[in-house]
């Protein structure tokens, strides 16, 4: 949903399947089950998910009694497996100096979301965190499976950022925090990681995952291998961000398009596999699941003569996983949502 303001104000819809205008994409979100939004926050005083843009939408949510999930990037742009920068203009700062310009970020958004703050439901630092965070990233693809080189170069350090980060955190609130890992297919990473994190001393309190099980057809029990994950280490379990598709993807992730067993790549397949996964998320207890960007329906290249943000580009490819189809027009698997009553989050 973070997409959402953007499109509304480009002058993008979205359509019931009568053809009717859905003035209230939140709203609509709720009334299928939706209870809890997750809040992307770029580093940077304006502009597309910056603090300015989340705390606005983080507002509309809170006054719908939706929940939210305050997601702090320690980036003014995306971050994730394939990349982590720093703020632009952290890029020359020495690593105490670039600590203290964290912890004083941290602390403006915490306070920024005092007023909400009875409403979230645990904070997130950092996004796909695997590899590094805030500059610190193993650029080197062959150095990522050296885990004693990611030890010493990479989350030695990035351990302190998360680690003092957190501690802000809880200097003005004693919701939990979370870690989010990427890579939900590579349990020896998995493994490695958060075992540095627990010799660097990070205290947190839920291991998020990413889930987009169309890269590789993966089934549903691969969530059971995260869940002990998390048990193994007496923290609970989170799917920061997962989706399916309706149809193959184009575009830049045009490697999510294999499909799950017994789940086509079809409207009705999507369906089904979403009610699924929500069913299999409350019987294995999982904290909160975010679907990513469900609003966001346009295929590649699909706009013409509107411009969207640099850092932010809607036609890159997504429709296929979107709620809605290429037009706007929402698609069957929003009433799969009513089988996750007790926690169905959208991001």
């Amino acid at each position: 949903m973070n997409y959402a303001p953007l499109m509304k104000e480009l002058g993008l819809k979205w359509r019931r399947p009568d053809g009717s205008e859905i003035d209230d994409l939140l709203l609509f979100f709720k009334s299928k089950g939706a209870n809890c939004l997750r809040i992307r926050i770029w580093f940077g005083e304006s502009g597309p998910s910056t603090l300015s843009y989340a705390l606005k939408l983080a507002e509309e949510a809170y006054a719908l009694d939706f929940k939210i999930q305050p997601t702090i990037f320690l980036s003014d742009s995306w971050a994730d497996l394939y990349k982590q920068p720093e703020p632009e203009n952290w890029a020359s700062l020495d690593f105490q100096t670039k600590l203290r310009r964290v912890k004083s970020y941290v602390s403006k958004i915490v306070e920024s979301l005092t007023p909400l703050i009875d409403s979230c439901v645990y904070f997130q630092v950092g996004n796909e965190v695997d590899y590094g965070i805030c500059g610190i990233f193993a650029r080197d693809k062959k150095k990522r499976r050296n885990f004693k080189w990611l030890r010493e170069r990479i989350w030695a350090y990035e351990s302190t950022i998360l680690n003092e980060s957190f501690k802000t955190i809880k200097l003005y609130s004693e919701k939990p925090v979370a870690l989010h890992l990427g890579k939900w297919w590579d349990l020896e990473l998995i493994s490695s990681f958060l075992s540095a994190m627990d010799e660097f001393n990070v205290e947190y309190d839920i291991i998020c995952f990413s889930f987009y099980p169309s890269m590789f057809g993966a089934g549903l029990n691969k969530l059971e291998e995260l869940k002990k994950v998390a048990e193994d280490r007496n923290k609970r379990i989170a799917i920061a961000e997962y989706a399916y598709p309706s149809r193959p993807v184009k575009g830049q992730f045009w490697f999510m398009s294999k499909p799950s067993l017994g789940y086509p790549l079809t409207l009705e397949g999507q369906a089904s596999w979403l009610r699924d996964f929500l069913k299999y998320c409350k019987m294995l207890n999982i904290y909160a699941a975010f679907y990513w960007s469900p609003e966001l329906y346009l295929l590649k290249n699909q706009l013409r003569g509107i411009c969207s943000p640099g850092k932010m580009p809607l036609d890159f490819g997504w429709g296929p996983m979107s709620f809605f189809d290429e037009n706007g027009y929402v698609k069957p698997c929003v009433e799969s949502l009513r089988y996750g009553k007790q926690s169905i989050p959208v991001e």
